[in-house]
This record gives C-alpha cells, sequence and structure tokens, in this order.
C-alpha cells in the first residue's frame, strides 16, 4: 500500500510538471516571454524554452521514480522561486506553489518506492549521477 501511495503522489506531481513542460515546449512560452522580458531577463525566448525542457525532463524523473532526493528537492526550490517571482500577487497562486514544494520535500524524504525506475536505487553509470 505504501508503494501505491508513492507512485500516486509521483504520478500527480511529475505529471502536471511534464504537462507544464510540454505546454511550454508547444507554444505555451508565447506567454512566458512577456513576463521574462518586463523582468529585465536577457533572450527571454531562449530562457522560456530552458524552462520547459526542465520542467519535462523534471517530471519525467519524478514520474519513473529517478531518486528523488535530488529531483524532488530541485523541483520544489523551483516552485518557491516561481511562487516568490511571478505569483506574488495571486495569493491563491503563491499557497499553491508553495505546498507543492511541501510535497515535492515529502516525496524526497520517503523515496520513491519500490514501484520506480530501478527500484528507487539505480545501478551502473546511473548510480554515478546526482
Amino acid at each position: 500500500m505504501h508503494d501505491i501511495i508513492l507512485l500516486t503522489a509521483r504520478v500527480i506531481m511529475g505529471g502536471c510538471f511534464v504537462v507544464w513542460g510540454i505546454m511550454k515546449l508547444r507554444g505555451g512560452e508565447a506567454k512566458l516571454v512577456p513576463v521574462l522580458t518586463a523582468m529585465g531577463l536577457p533572450d527571454a525566448t531562449a530562457l522560456a524554452y530552458l524552462v520547459g525542457v526542465c520542467e519535462l525532463l523534471g517530471g519525467l524523473c519524478v514520474l519513473l521514480g529517478y531518486p528523488l532526493a535530488t529531483v524532488s528537492v530541485l523541483l520544489g526550490i523551483w516552485c518557491v522561486v516561481t511562487a516568490l517571482v511571478a505569483h506574488r500577487a495571486d495569493t491563491n497562486q503563491l499557497l499553491a506553489h508553495i505546498t507543492m514544494f511541501g510535497g515535492f520535500l515529502a516525496l524526497a524524504a520517503a523515496g520513491p518506492g519500490r514501484l520506480a525506475l530501478f527500484g528507487g536505487a539505480p545501478s551502473g553509470a546511473f548510480a554515478l549521477l546526482p
């Protein structure tokens, strides 16, 4: 039962990031570019695509259960940064992102469970990755 709950949490949380990453890579960056440009960031279009790729890859790692200590903490920090930078004016979005941060920390602490790629413990060359 414990492993099924962890799998469900990974599918819900990782799935969101996969969808958001795909949306950004398929034209959704058009909404992000003006926000990044207004913040004074250089080459906002390339940065928007980079965000899409990172969200897609991070979401896939969580979905597959790649050792979550690194990936979950990074995605959690990403949620906090996004909340503070882009959603300060919208309390609901701010709290939703902070809540996702808490969920990612819980996943990092609990681990991926046995229903994960490599059983949550990679071997070979994959064991050398963070």
